[in-house]
């Protein structure tokens, strides 16, 4: 018997199963489980509503991506619970990585007595302490964790499991992004489905190549093919990015991607199904149908009720309406569905430089469709055969000469403003010391006593300090023109 991990997830009054199992779904809707996956078994009490079981040997992007959706919701539900169970207690995951960082307390002499006492609740670990056990005697590890968080969270083996969480978290859990150029019948399921999606390109592995050379002249003569985003597994990762012996492949991805939808298709599609949806009630406010039924199938799944590939594609690709079908053409308008246009993401290159480089692209398409029409540039012309231009009128330098001589005069310290030109006065009413820089200091005292003056507090009067520019200079009176003489002074020469 496969050993497995098991997962305890306990709720309170708060919160219900319906929400719980639909909080579940919607987490696991973009994943895709590189092994068997996780399988849940629905007790219907309270206490332990659900228990998850995922083998022991899964991919360990699998078993983090179901610790993360268990942190997630316990953060997000109240009074959520959840614990990790393993057979031997050294492949608990938990203990194996609060092992690794150093952060097992002193109390926990083996991994059994670790295992046994570590919880998630609010998105915290919490570790319930022999001190905390102590003091309720009577209660179980539960109502011990609900009496108390306080006292049983711990912050060191939550840091340590963080890491290791957005480490995972930072590579999708093993989820790749890429672009495919598939046929337009085909575009949306490959999108939305991702189980689908991998469903096809596992039944392509082994496929005879005889039967891939029809695959392949039956993709060059589809001539109504689309671009699209969607994501695939580490595990279909490793297959479609594998060396293919194809005649000149642009893109490995896309190529062996289209090659497995169309033997996908040619397969289920042959085979008499029914399409009937089964409802269970708990995604009835999910307006769009093909939503409704992904999230359905994928319920069944994870409870124990897994769906043949056939009702599913049969049943996903009946309810492909023509708006889905308009989506996939948004990207790309005018020549997104030809034949000829190959994916931007190459499987030889990087993931990350490969998604920035084919969203790039998506917008320079997007861009252009925007304004309509494709620009046009214009058609060059032989300077022998260009139309001779209309000659301009020449500039005249404007005569400022008479500015010049004012400013120059102005410069030099001329009298040019004279008193007795109504042109050029300042007038009676001008103060001189508009024209004058004043000092800080005066400038201060000034502002200063024009606020003492509107708080209605009396300003003295200081008389005004003579500084060494507003002293007389001797020069300037030398400088002052003779006084006019007077009739007497002439008598004076009359009697020499």
């Amino acid at each position: 018997m496969t050993e497995k991990i098991l997962f305890y997830v306990y709720r309170d009054s708060g919160t219900s199963s319906e929400n719980l199992i639909r909080s579940i779904v919607e987490e696991l809707k973009s994943f895709v489980f590189s092994g068997r996956g996780i399988s849940f078994v629905s007790k219907g009490y309270s206490g332990i509503p659900l228990l998850g079981e995922l083998p022991i040997d899964s991919p360990e992007d699998d078993i983090w991506k179901v610790l993360a959706i268990l942190f997630k919701i316990s953060a997000i539900e109240e009074g959520l619970i959840f614990k990790v169970h393993t057979e031997n207690y050294d492949r608990n995951p938990l203990v194996t990585e609060a092992r690794k960082s150093d952060v097992l307390p002193t109390w926990a002499h083996t991994a059994k007595h670790f295992a046994e006492n570590i919880f998630g609740m609010n998105g915290v670990i919490h570790l319930i302490s022999p001190t905390v056990a102590d003091k309720f005697p009577k209660r179980s590890q539960i109502d011990m964790l609900r009496a108390v968080p306080n006292e049983t969270r711990n912050i060191l083996v939550t840091e340590s499991l963080s890491e290791k969480l957005n480490s995972a978290g930072s590579r999708n859990f093993g989820m790749h992004n890429t672009s495919i150029n598939v046929p337009v019948s085909m575009a949306y399921v490959a999108r939305e489905r991702p189980d689908i999606l991998s469903l096809a390109i596992r039944e392509f592995i082994g496929t005879d190549e005889k039967k891939i050379k029809e695959l392949e002249k039956r993709l060059v003569d589809e001539q109504d093919r689309v671009m699209i985003h969607t994501i695939i597994n580490e595990t279909d990762w490793k297959e479609v990015t594998a060396v293919a012996d194809i005649e000149s492949p642009t893109d490995i991805v896309s190529h062996r991607v289209s090659l497995a939808l169309l033997a996908f298709d040619e397969k289920h599609s042959s085979i008499p199904n029914g399409i009937e949806v089964p409802v269970s009630g708990l995604f009835q406010k999910v307006s769009d149908r093909f939503e409704r039924e992904h999230l359905e199938s994928l319920r069944a799944q994870l409870f124990g009720q897994p769906q043949s590939s056939t009702h599913l594609y049969q049943t996903a690709k009946a309810l492909v309406t023509g708006n889905h079908i308009q989506e996939c053409r948004k990207i790309f308008v005018d020549e997104g569905s030809t034949s000829n246009r190959e994916s931007d993401c190459s499987g030889n290159e990087e993931d990350n430089s490969n998604t920035k480089y084919a969203k790039k692209q998506v917008f320079k398409k997007k861009k252009r469709s925007a304004f309509g029409k494709k620009r046009e540039l214009a058609a060059i012309i032989d300077h022998s055969n260009a139309l001779e231009l209309p000659s301009e009128p020449e500039y005249l330098q404007p005569d400022n000469s008479a500015f010049l001589k004012k400013f120059e005069r102005a410069v030099n310290g001329d009298d040019y403003y004279k008193a007795s030109s109504d042109e050029y006065s300042l007038g009676e009413e001008e103060d001189l010391e508009l024209f004058m820089a004043k000092p800080r200091k005066k400038i201060l005292e000034e502002m200063r006593n024009k606020k003492k003056a509107q708080l209605g507090i009396k300003v003295s009067e200081r008389l005004p300090t003579v500084s060494d520019d507003d002293e007389i200079d001797v020069a300037d009176m030398l400088r002052a023109a003779p006084p006019i003489a007077n009739a007497e002074d002439f008598e004076d020469f009359d009697d020499i």
